[in-house]
């Protein structure tokens, strides 16, 4: 759904609540402050509340006096209670007379609301929230510190589980004893921990930490219930109900992503996205204009919201051999939408846009890594046209998985760009190349038409197609800037050109209509020039600029009339509208550098970076 950068340092702590119907979220940073986003704009609600002289590393939500409150403690050895509404301290602080707080909940001791926390000085406290006052004596067993507390009912009594050193231990709050042996089997500390209901009344606990399998074990007896595999370093947990099945959602120090368990099976389920750049520390759930999602936070100080989709379990990660270089989508004859990607592993696969499988084994004709990718429709049947450093362009048909004629080898030196023209009649290709040629191709006799075109001065970097006056048209990224056309029925360039130019070459184009004209986005490496511009293709005049600065893919789209463009820089990626030249959701970080995008007018957008492959989709703006 989105992000937001508010916080200053690393952001410790999450949790959620609902405040005049509107869902918010609550965070506590390193940078001594709580701070309360609304969920629905993503923008923040008053003021950063202050009061804390050092990190504030965990937060709970209650309702005293029928107000709601938010809890919160951290460094500074205190517990602060905040009036939800106004932002303001309920009273003083609570001073532990211990080391920082860790984490906390809230639970219930003889009818009475109170805070549990877990403190650095391996101690587990009780305070009563209303008299502020400790209810029994500092609870001792851990031998490390505690880092994570949770609070439920077993057996109609409350109690506080807790994780530190490497056990999770169980606490009756009316006394303080034990609760059963502690669990073991942890290799490293537990730094967190939650619990839910796995069927009618059987209660497990998942906890991880440092070194250590994330397991669930059973919470009435501390018996193993299963493993989460591949998940050491657990960083957060947090648990919801999707579907009517009980999902674990998960973070480590090793992966900036939110992982999905299916916790009857232990089987994953997929990853979240937007992804953090850095290392995650908190997760919690909230519902937000009738959807599921999930707030997270992370290293460097940002808040993401992202909606909790669940697929079904898979061990099969979506993921090339090696870099993808290449994207484009586009829909089956038997109307299944389609993914396809090239990649330095030398190989083109072809992805089910809605379950995330290959839909055919992969092609692997290309003796070079793939670096172009286009799609289009022909004689019944859905063709994919791919270059590569090999020189060669080859043809597939998607609908049968194989080879759809011998590959087009006229290019002698690798290519740099390909698109198809989707107008309706006669199926056609266009190819550039280091060569510096461009060539367009028959598709139904793979026959060259007319003669190629030499580029200007050097290689073309990146085209385009398009309609102009109802022709098909190419859009060609011009060496001195700007761009040029070239009429697809005749194979050869018009008089239409971007005037007045003079800068560095055009690396990306992309293209879309607008209110039924078609419009132009290039870039290129000229750093006197702004990085995206956007042209009106019939008269070749600029329409805006886009300030995304070192852009490395560019994909264009329209989705139900609006035009948009989605733009990567780095590991960001900012998707724009093209009618008011405004940023229309928050940048996306992925953990590693985007190298390719696309955009459907169904409104997906798919993300390559490094190996992986990303599939967002757009929902209604709030």
């Amino acid at each position: 759904m989105g992000s937001t950068d508010g916080h200053n340092n690393w952001v410790a702590s999450v949790t959620t609540a609902v405040f005049d119907g509107r869902p918010v979220a609550v965070t506590g940073s390193g940078d001594n402050t709580v701070r309360v986003w609304d969920l629905l704009t993503g923008e923040r609600v008053g003021t950063p509340w202050a009061a804390h002289t050092n990190a504030v590393r965990a937060l709970a939500t209650s309702v005293l006096d029928d107000r709601p409150v938010v809890i919160s403690g951290g460094d500074d050895n205190t517990i602060r209670v905040w009036d939800l509404a106004s932002g303001k301290p309920m009273g003083e602080p609570f001073n532990l007379q211990a080391d920082s707080v860790e984490a906390l909940a809230i639970g219930e001791r003889h009818g009475r609301t109170v805070a549990v926390t877990g403190c650095y000085d391996t101690t587990v406290r009780v305070w009563d929230l209303q008299t502020r006052q400790e209810v029994m004596s500092p609870i001792h067993g851990h031998t490390g510190p505690v880092y994570a507390v949770a609070t439920t009912m077993l057996d109609g009594r409350w109690v506080a589980v807790t994780g530190g050193d490497r056990t999770v231990r169980v606490w009756d709050l009316d006394t303080g004893d034990p609760v059963g042996k502690p669990f073991t089997g942890h290799s490293g500390y537990v730094g967190a921990l939650a619990v839910t209901e796995l069927t009618a009344g059987h209660q497990v606990v998942i906890s991880g930490g440092y070194q250590s399998t994330t397991h669930v074990s059973d919470l009435a007896t501390g018996l193993p219930v299963g493993a989460l595999p591949r998940s050491a370093n657990l960083e957060a947990v947090t648990t919801a109900i999707v579907n009517g099945r009980t999902v674990a959602i998960t973070c480590d120090s090793n992966e900036p992503t939110i992982q999905l368990w299916d916790l009857k099976t232990a089987e994953p389920l997929g990853e979240l996205f937007p992804q953090h750049p850095r290392t995650l520390h908190a997760v919690a759930t909230a519902v937000v204009d009738g959807r599921q999602v999930v707030v997270s936070s992370c290293d460097g100080g940002s808040v993401r919201v992202s909606d909790l989709v669940v697929g079904e379990p898979t061990n099969k990660p979506i993921r090339h051999d090696a870099t993808i270089r290449a994207v484009t989508a586009t829909t089956s004859v038997t109307g299944q939408p389609m993914v396809v990607t090239g990649s330095d592993d030398k190989t083109v696969r072809v992805w089910n846009l809605d379950t995330g499988d290959q839909t055919c084994p992969p092609f692997t004709d290309h003796t070079g890594p793939v670096t172009a990718v286009a799609t289009t429709h022909g004689d019944d049947r859905t063709l994919a046209i791919t270059g590569s450093e090999d020189g060669t362009v080859h043809l597939w048909d998607l609908t049968l998985g194989k080879p759809a004629g011998p590959p087009l080898t006229t290019h002698h030196r690798p290519i740099t760009a390909i698109a198809t023209d989707n107008t309706g009649g006669l199926p056609r290709a266009i190819t550039a190349g280091d060569d510096k040629t461009i060539r367009v191709w028959d598709l139904r006799t793979g026959e060259e038409t007319g003669n190629p075109r030499k580029s200007d001065h050097r290689w073309i970097h990146a085209l385009a197609t398009t309609t102009l006056s109802g022709r098909p048209v190419a859009v060609l990224g011009r060496w001195g800037g700007g761009f040029r056309i070239r009429d697809l029925a005749t194979n050869r360039d018009t008089t239409l050109q971007t005037t007045g130019r003079n800068g560095k070459p055009v690396r990306l184009v992309a293209t879309t209509n607008a209110d039924e004209r078609p419009i132009a986005i290039t870039t290129n490496d000229d750093w006197r020039e702004p990085p995206l511009e956007v042209w009106d293709v019939a008269t070749a005049q600029q329409l805006g600029r886009l300030p995304t600065l070192n852009v490395t893919a560019l994909a264009a789209t329209t989705i139900n009339g609006h035009p948009i463009a989605v733009a990567a820089s780095y590991r960001t990626v900012t998707t724009w509208s093209l009618t008011t030249f405004d940023k229309i959701i928050p940048d996306l970080e992925f953990p590693d550098p985007v190298n390719a995008v696309a955009a459907t007018p169904q409104g997906h957008i798919i993300i390559c970076f490094d190996r992986d492959l990303a599939v967002l989709t757009a929902t209604r703006s709030s």
